[in-house]
């Protein structure tokens, strides 16, 4: 999986749990935050089909013209198709692996704080983009 599937993945995850913070929060029962939303495997189907109804792309239309009733990988995989992530998201997922990996050789306390830079990272080409398509993800680190 590509970062670019793992965020559109992520974002998905977070529309159905959006779907079952709505439905506590009517209930007056709303954890905190997004984060703190949990979907069990059961109730998994009806929240993703919430989710898919709330999506404005074209959806598949039966022979009178009303919205199919599609199985939960169908509903996934449009969502999927339509999701929208752009350069900014994948600069953000960057900098924060940038930080983790930072922090853990902080942590290990061979390094020091003042010897740890994190250099922002340069925007792909469209042909560096289409080289590198379908095919994992790569992170350059450098020791000077």
């Amino acid at each position: 999986m590509t970062d670019l599937d793992g965020l559109k993945r992520a974002g998905i995850e977070r529309k159905v749990k959006a779907q079952k913070l709505k439905e506590l929060a009517r209930k007056g029962e709303a954890p905190r935050s997004l984060d703190d939303v949990q979907i069990d495997k059961s109730e998994y189907p009806r929240y993703i089909k919430a989710a898919y109804g709330e999506e404005s792309f074209p959806k598949p239309r039966n022979i009178i013209g009303l919205a199919q009733d599609l199985p939960v990988p169908e509903m996934e995989k449009l969502m999927m198709q339509h999701a929208k992530v752009g350069d900014d998201d994948l600069s953000q997922l960057a900098n924060q692996r940038a930080l983790t990996v930072r922090n853990a050789l902080m942590a290990a306390g061979q390094v020091s704080a003042e010897r740890l830079f994190i250099v922002a990272g340069k925007p792909l080409t469209s042909e560096q983009r289409a080289k590198l398509k379908g095919r994992p993800n790569r992170v350059d680190f450098a020791m000077k």
